[in-house]
């Protein structure tokens, strides 16, 4: 099993590049870190609550998964519910030829980073990013602009300076997605001169 990780900051276009490369290596699953976010406690509100700080996530599990997934054993893969701040229902994921690693914190521990094949880092221009940012909530969460921008500048843009923008020097290829860029062409490109 290759893994291939794929990081970078909120809105980055890593769901996007990740799904692009899913559909075409031949035997892929996608494991994202979103979907092992803590549960938030009840007595915080949905906008007082921080996703984007690494202690956010369950990383326990998420390793414990990792490693399964690496022994050839299928898992147990918890989904989450932004709006509410709950996992719901669990899906099946299955071991394949080649395992991609998508979040936030895909580089962030040594663990991971010592069995990757491939990493990728993803940047734009924080307007760019908050344009994004804004439209995903909405289009995928329903969630109000007004909440979105609230917890960029408040928890995601912060973050992401602190804790996700200094893993960018343990990727392989760091590549700039703003407004022109065509990840696909970027991916049909890169497949054909390299062999992963």
């Amino acid at each position: 099993m290759k893994i291939i990780a794929v990081a970078g900051g909120h809105a980055s276009g890593k769901s996007l590049f990740a799904r692009y490369l899913v559909e075409r290596l031949s035997s892929a699953s996608l494991m994202p870190l979103g979907n092992y976010y803590l549960e938030k406690s009840p007595q915080v509100s949905i906008e007082q609550h921080n996703f984007s700080v690494p202690n956010a996530f369950d990383f326990k599990t998420f390793h414990k998964d990792l490693e399964e997934l690496r022994a050839g054993l299928p898992v147990q893969m918890p989904q989450y519910e932004l709006r509410t701040g709950r996992r719901t229902a669990k899906v099946r994921l299955g071991p394949a030829d080649y395992l991609i690693l998508e979040g936030l914190y895909a580089l962030m521990t040594s663990s991971i980073r010592s069995i990757l094949s491939y990493s990728f880092f993803l940047e734009s221009d924080p307007d760019i990013t908050l344009s994004r940012y804004i439209l995903r909530d909405y289009q995928e969460h329903g969630l109000p602009p007004d909440y979105s921008i609230q917890q960029y500048f408040t928890y995601a843009r912060p973050a992401y300076l602190a804790y996700i923008l200094p893993t960018r020097q343990h990727a392989q290829y760091v590549l700039n997605n703003d407004f022109s860029t065509r990840l696909d062409a970027f991916l049909d490109e890169f497949l054909g001169k390299y062999q992963l």
